[in-house]
């Protein structure tokens, strides 16, 4: 993952924007909890605002910690939230940690777009996400994107993503 744009630098979530694939990557770190989880999904939704794109690399390789309280909302609402913004596709990386495999697969069983597929390791996430053409999502309809001048979460709007 070369030429990346760094869009937010957190101890929590760092998101970077990938010109060659048209996708954003995130980097979930360290320990994760409900209101956590809620912070960045809400920072990740800021930042798809700020720089548009149908696809995501959401890297949970290095998280830890219990979030399947808000795992109704991800599935429901946060995941929903990016389909309307135009995502696609969503490859998930599984943390090591059983809790967030357990999370994630009930957030799964809550969301019906966009196209997610949970992965093992950070290579085949990657791998099927270069599979998809760059199409903005069709639930999009409607909406519209917000304009290059929006820019990412700060720590004032979202304290969770830098404790």
């Amino acid at each position: 993952m070369n030429a990346l744009r760094c869009l937010l630098d957190t101890p929590r979530l760092c998101i970077w924007y990938d010109p060659v694939n048209d996708w954003l990557y995130n980097q979930w770190l360290g320990y994760h909890d409900d209101v956590s989880v809620l912070a960045c999904t809400q920072a990740i939704s800021a930042c798809l605002r700020a720089q548009p794109c149908p696809k995501i690399l959401s890297d949970h390789s290095q998280l830890s910690g219990n979030w399947l309280v808000a795992s109704p909302f991800v599935g429901q609402q946060g995941l929903a939230q990016l389909a309307t913004q135009g995502v696609t596709y969503f490859a998930w990386v599984y943390s090591p940690c059983y809790a967030d495999r357990l999370a994630m697969e009930q957030a799964l069983s809550y969301s019906l777009a966009p196209i997610v597929n949970i992965f093992d390791n950070l290579a085949d996430a990657y791998e099927w996400l270069q599979r998809f053409p760059g199409q903005r999502s069709r639930v999009e309809a409607g909406t519209a994107c917000a304009s290059p001048n929006t820019s990412p979460p700060s720590q004032a709007d979202h304290p969770a993503l830098f404790s």
